[in-house]
């Protein structure tokens, strides 16, 4: 290998940095457009509306017991009060039956008080769980609409990779592959540049001031054929002047 096939490495090297950076903003793309935030707020107000729900079917299910319980009571008194017209109480148990009647009256009032705060704890829920139900329907409208913008977005991102995978492939392909073993083994390990030029006597992926021996001997090796390109001492990256 000689210094045109580092050169080539650049343009690797430039591919690689472009698909990673692509593959990232796919990956992320849920996170930052906010469709995830939205997401994770449609899934709160079903939540929400779910506990609400099953609240007002308990409450559904407590009145109507109240007004049956209402209803009952009613009916008894009417019938007792049937039974006094009709004379088929004495006058001897006239007066428990009075009492008894107004006993029967007393419970059905306290009902009336027990169902009224029931009707407005419904009435309440109601206006909450129409609400919830708003909020619920422009956070869904939303939603959609940010996952048609990232599916048209991650539509155009995933036609650039696959470009820029096929010219990846073109390039390996030109690429000694002892060569690009070595560049593959220090991406993994840094995954960030893996060739680095010299300037300013310093290496460019860690900043280390080279002397002036060490790029002599870097100018010396990219002069001529090597089987080993040279590397930084501190980060490994491939060095190149």
């Amino acid at each position: 290998m000689d210094r045109f096939a580092l050169e080539r490495l650049f343009s690797l090297q430039d591919v690689d940095t472009k698909l990673h950076e692509l593959r990232g903003k796919l990956g992320s793309l849920a996170e930052t457009s906010g469709e995830r935030a939205v997401a994770a707020e449609v899934r709160s107000l079903l939540q929400n509306q779910k506990v609400m729900n099953a609240k007002m079917d308990a409450l559904v299910g407590r009145r109507d017991e109240l007004e049956e319980h209402s209803r009952t009571l009613v009916a008894k008194v009417k019938n007792m009060r049937a039974k006094e017209m009709s004379g088929a109480i004495s006058h001897r148990d006239f007066a428990s039956t009075e009492a008894e009647i107004s006993h029967l009256e007393t419970q059905r009032a306290e009902l009336d008080d027990a169902e009224f705060e029931v009707f407005s704890e419904i009435e309440f829920l109601q206006s909450q769980i129409q609400d919830v139900q708003q909020n619920l329907s422009q956070k869904n409208i939303k939603l959609s609409e940010l996952k048609d913008m990232n599916a048209a977005i991650a539509s155009g991102l995933n036609a650039e990779i696959v470009s820029l995978e096929e010219q990846r492939s073109e390039l390996v392909g030109v690429i000694d592959a002892n060569l690009e073993k070595i560049y593959e083994d220090i991406r993994a390990r840094l995954g960030s540049m893996t060739v680095s030029r010299i300037e300013n006597g310093n290496c460019q992926g860690c900043r280390l001031k080279l002397s002036s021996v060490e790029i002599e001997k870097v100018k010396r090796t990219l002069a001529g054929e090597f089987s080993h390109p040279p590397t930084c001492e501190q980060c490994g990256r491939i060095l190149f002047i």
